[in-house]
């Protein structure tokens, strides 16, 4: 599976990826190991006996009726009577199958169906659970941060035209956009102030784990690059690729000549990478294109190449880091694997809480799954 997510892509792994509860993969002990630990996932929800429903602030979104192909019908469940929609869950599944190459839905298995949509299902559940308990505890997002979360989104498209063109194929709009953005803003500041800032994790707990999984710690040759992206978009003209293409050459020279290459990728990039100035983590041979790796591979560390051109577009790299096979020492992945015991055990508190939230909700599941 190649690193780069695909431009059409951006939008669903930036609203769902950022929230943990959403996450389909654990993250990396810190990105040294290139190994991923699964993260626990909720189990599909039951339907509770009827209870009083939780009031939010929030007015009833209008109910779109489903597309002519959806892979769902309109309503697939409520939550204390706020619906949760089968484009939303379609958008998850459409997510999901992006990482395994895109296969029709029709020529999936039914087991694999069932397990895809039961689970994102309870995904979706359970953020509305959580999202209601947020407003309900006075949580907030300001216009302003909302438009932020909005203009990273957008940033990653060619034009207007083309994030609008993107939200129609989803049967979304700007306005839906932005709510499900203000959304998952109010989550993620609901768990942080509820649950991650009381969260600590031991040196004794770092050591540890580094002691009973020696495996995760060897790794072949890796690389770690930070790049900009000028994206060019599918059946793009000579002019439009001559664009991209200058304009990633202006950039380089800019960061040749002494700019901060962090600064120029959070303003200029076209890659969800961008939010944090470009860089993908260690990687090694094979996870990115080919034209990539060979120019990466040309670099000292610390080194700017020159511009690269790959199914995605114009790229111009920067090699940070350069890590022969071998065994990490703890103290090399002391840092990283705090922040991956933290995640963890954030994410065993989220799903304990959602089960605690969900025993005392009404929840309608009114699709027939399997």
């Amino acid at each position: 599976m190649k690193r780069y997510f695909r431009l059409a892509a951006v939008i669903f792994a930036f609203l769902w990826a950022s929230y943990v509860m959403a996450q389909t993969a654990g993250q990396t002990t810190g990105q040294t190991t290139g190994q991923t630990q699964a993260k626990p996932k909720p189990a599909p929800p039951p339907a509770p006996a009827a209870k009083p429903a939780v009031k939010t602030d929030e007015p009833d979104e209008p109910i779109p009726p489903a597309a002519p192909n959806a892979l769902f019908p309109a309503l697939v469940a409520r939550v204390n009577g706020k619906p949760v929609l089968g484009r939303d869950l379609e958008q998850r599944v459409r997510t999901e199958l992006s990482t395994i190459g895109n296969p029709a839905w029709k020529d999936l298995r039914d087991d694999y169906k069932v397990d895809v949509t039961s689970r994102l299902l309870a995904q979706l559940i359970g953020d509305e659970l959580l999202y209601q308990k947020a407003v309900a505890s006075g949580v907030t997002a300001t216009p302003a941060e909302s438009q932020a979360e909005f203009d990273k989104v957008a940033k990653t498209y060619q034009s207007d035209a083309a994030l609008n063109t993107e939200l129609s194929n989803w049967g979304m709009d700007r306005k839906a956009l932005s709510r499900e953005l203000s959304r998952t803003l109010i989550i993620q500041k609901y768990v942080k102030e509820t649950i991650t800032k009381k969260l600590v994790v031991t040196p004794a707990e770092i050591e540890d784990y580094y002691k009973t999984h020696p495996g995760e710690f060897t790794h072949v040759d890796l690389i770690r690059t930070s790049h900009i992206l000028i994206g060019v978009p599918q059946g793009a003209t000579p002019d439009q690729d001559k664009t991209a293409k200058q304009r990633a050459e202006a950039l380089l020279e800019r960061a040749k000549k002494g700019e901060d290459f962090a600064k120029l990728a959070k303003e200029n990039s076209m890659d969800p990478s961008a939010s944090q100035g470009g860089d993908i983590g260690l990687t090694e041979k094979g996870e990115l294109e080919a034209a990539y790796e060979e120019a990466a591979a040309k670099l000292k560390v610390g080194e700017i190449g020159g511009v690269v051109k790959t199914s995605y577009g114009y790229h111009v790299i920067k090699l940070t880091d350069h890590k022969k096979a071998g065994t990490d020492a703890l103290d090399e992945v002391r840092a990283q694997l705090a922040d991956f015991l933290k995640n963890r055990k954030e994410d065993d508190e989220v799903a304990k809480l959602v089960k605690t939230l969900q025993s005392q909700a009404k929840v309608e599941v009114l699709l027939k799954i399997g």
